[in-house]
């Protein structure tokens, strides 16, 4: 695929988890894992019960639905616990994503992560799988007390580079945060993701709602033909 997207393109700017790594299946998962763990059964609809929850109401949420005798710090430890083992042990690039990598680093466009992701857990996992070569910076949310519905992290990223955001290229699959790209005048690629075929916003799909906002598309990044 070419797209006049990538023509004099000064960064490139890509998310982590459901972008370059296969993980949003971990985190469809997660709760589910530390219930079993905990001799619990898991209703259906799990999911959708917590996947809008963040660590603490997640813990009050197994404390008073499945009755854990656990502390909610203790709770929280053993989550963070899960969730890291599978970025140091487990999780994989998604399919492409490494030969992207490498044609942007070779043709000496400068790459940047740009994750929600806490570093420990981003650095485990980019270490294991040789990829930290690959960025000129790795930037968290957590780091600038930020999330993606605000375009900080993409700023910073684009900064690093010395790069207008018009200038840049943001890969994402998440709707929120191509959202929070885009206002900002950033470029988006949208990454396809299994996670995207949710309705976060009935009635459409979340990639049915993508594609009307990104500049470009693919669901494999081996699709992408750098000119």
């Amino acid at each position: 695929m070419k797209n006049s997207i990538f023509t004099n393109m000064k960064c490139a700017i890509f998310d982590m988890d459901g972008t370059i790594l296969d993980s949003m299946g971990m985190w469809h998962g997660i709760g589910a894992q530390y219930l079993a763990a905990n001799g619990k059964t898991p209703r259906e609809g799990l999911w959708d019960e917590i996947k809008r929850f963040n660590l603490v109401e997640s813990a009050d949420y197994f404390i008073e639905k499945y009755q854990i005798k656990k502390s909610q710090a203790e709770i929280m430890d053993e989550i963070r616990a899960l969730i890291s083992g599978h970025y140091g042990k487990t999780l994989q690039l998604k399919e492409g994503a490494r030969e992207l990598l490498e044609k942007l680093n070779e043709k000496h466009i400068p790459c940047v992560l740009a994750t929600a992701t806490d570093r420990p857990s981003v650095i485990a996992c980019m270490e294991r799988l040789d990829c930290v070569k690959y960025f000129k910076a790795i930037l968290t949310c957590l780091e600038f007390n930020t999330t993606k519905t605000e375009p900080l992290i993409f700023e910073k990223a684009a900064e690093v580079c010395g790069a207008k955001n018009g200038e840049s290229v943001v890969f994402e699959d998440a709707l929120h945060a191509i959202r929070t790209a885009k206002k900002a005048g950033f470029k988006v690629c949208a990454v396809y993701d299994e996670s995207n075929e949710e309705k976060t916003e009935p009635p459409l799909t979340d990639w049915q709602r993508i594609l009307e906002l990104c500049d470009a598309d693919c669901k494999n990044l081996n699709e992408f033909e750098l000119s």
